[in-house]
């Protein structure tokens, strides 16, 4: 059920007039019930890909619920210590590990075994990739890794706890929510009268256009260009990877967008997951601004936990490095992302040695320098990212080889279609048009008043200009894979 659907478009409207009009009717206490029911479409929202996924994030709620309560009744820190593994193991090693890396290392084994003499292979098993299966997991454990530093209380309402892992606007996409943000949420009775519909609505429609309209039509050139990367130029790939880093933050942050106004319809708040990005000027900036969430959820359970800066002067480049090669990591079962995380996680540690003698040397820049400064230093992050994007879009190792060679040293190849080249400088426009009233709107804090009677007489005639720039091809988040 994807969002920019007419089938979601039905279950969101039963949802929103069942849960603010009949349930107040049906009780006065208004939070059990609708935490219920929410739980509920929740579960069928997520089954609607597959029933049997609703045992697996139902067996992954149970087994974080039922031990963060041991955690909070251990009567030692070992003990405590013991039911967080626990956790850990369940979670990463019995269910991530098995459904998303199983068949992954079961085939980096058997190709390696040949090379020792030895015949006997791993068995390679039918596994369906559970949606989004990643995201629930890290929120998950969220939780019980909380509860046992003591930054939260336990929840002792497995509805509660339930409808955190599972709350549909979010579940198979993210953005990743943790425990300590959301469940004080169910303490808020929000009421119809205060929920923002303009804020929501402008933030769907603007998550529409971002996936349908931008990441939709540019899929089929990036499908094509990396479909047979051996017979495109140097130039061609540098343009297919620019598109697919386009097309990922449409599709991405389009799903976060209408996720965001999904929730802020049935009255809860989401955290923020993209700030423009595409004004990073450095990897360590670009990771402050893409996919906020799992930056956060890695900084806070992964960075500090070993220590973060705390440990000495090298240990924390180490720290940064693994941070960020992890979280490469969680992006997929493939050694493409395995050297991405890699990549960026050796820029992060390198700009962070880098950061005191730069700023040093900038110290004394005039404005002018420090406008050529920041441009040399946009151009190397887009550049960086670009670059590293085509590793992350390789079907393979052997194809991201071909790919970085030829774009290091601009080889001969087929040149870029005319339409390519059209719909290449519209999709920049488009992204720097978005950029420029988005650091208007949220950083110079410029207001537009337009009046609610004229914004809502647009709406019919923006939503016949979107129909017409829509995909007939109806595609899935990208993220839904992982």
């Amino acid at each position: 059920m994807l969002f920019p659907s007419l089938e979601y478009f039905l279950f969101f409207s039963f949802v929103f007039f069942f849960y603010w009009y009949i349930l107040p009717l049906i009780s006065n206490r208004k939070e059990t019930p609708a935490q219920i029911f929410l739980l509920i479409v929740s579960y069928y929202f997520y089954m609607s890909w597959d029933y049997r996924f609703g045992a697996l994030i139902l067996i992954s709620t149970l087994i974080d619920f039922y031990l963060a309560l041991l955690i909070d009744k251990a009567s030692s820190n070992a003990r405590r210590l013991i039911y967080l593994n626990v956790s850990l193991f369940l979670n990463l090693v019995c269910i991530l590990g098995f459904f998303k890396y199983y068949n992954f290392f079961s085939h980096s084994i058997n190709a390696t075994l040949p090379f020792f003499g030895l015949i006997q292979q791993m068995p390679i098993l039918h596994i369906i990739l559970p949606v989004g299966i990643s995201f629930f997991t890290f929120q998950s454990l969220s939780y019980t890794i909380d509860v046992y530093r003591n930054g939260i209380p336990v929840e002792r309402s497995l509805i509660r706890f339930a409808l955190f892992v599972s709350f549909f606007p979010q579940l198979v996409a993210g953005p990743i929510v943790t425990a300590k943000t959301f469940l004080p949420q169910f303490n808020l009775a929000t009421r119809l009268e205060e929920v923002p519909f303009q804020k929501a609505i402008r933030f769907f429609i603007l998550g529409y256009v971002k996936k349908v309209i931008i990441s939709d039509n540019i899929a089929p050139i990036v499908d094509l260009i990396f479909s047979s990367p051996e017979t495109y130029s140097g130039a061609s790939l540098w343009m297919g990877s620019m598109f697919f880093f386009i097309q990922l933050y449409g599709d991405f942050s389009g799903y976060t967008d209408m996720a965001y106004a999904s929730a802020l319809l049935l009255g809860y708040a989401l955290p923020e997951n993209f700030y423009m990005p595409f004004r990073a000027t450095s990897i360590t900036d670009f990771w402050r601004r893409w996919h906020i969430s799992l930056g956060v959820w890695l900084k806070d359970y992964i960075y500090i936990s070993r220590g973060g800066s705390k440990k000495g002067y090298w240990n924390h480049k180490f720290n940064l490095f693994l941070t960020f090669f992890l979280g490469g990591i969680w992006h997929g079962a493939n050694w493409t992302f395995f050297y991405w995380g890699i990549a960026n996680g050796l820029a992060l540690a390198l700009e962070s040695v880098a950061k005191p003698f730069l700023d040093k040397t900038t110290e004394g820049f005039n404005k002018y320098k420090m406008i050529i400064f920041n441009f040399v230093a946009w151009v190397y992050a887009i550049s960086f990212v670009v670059f590293t994007a085509s590793i992350f879009r390789s079907a393979n190792i052997s194809d991201s080889a071909i790919i970085l060679q030829k774009m290091i040293f601009l080889e001969a190849g087929n040149s870029p279609r005319p339409y390519m080249l059209k719909m290449f400088f519209i999709m920049i426009a488009l992204v720097f048009i978005g950029h420029f009233l988005g650091n208007l709107i949220f950083e110079k804090k410029r207001i537009f008043k337009i009046p609610s009677s004229l914004e809502y007489a647009i709406y019919p005639f923006l939503f016949l200009l979107i129909a017409y720039f829509t995909n007939d091809n109806e595609a899935p988040f990208v993220y839904f894979q992982f």
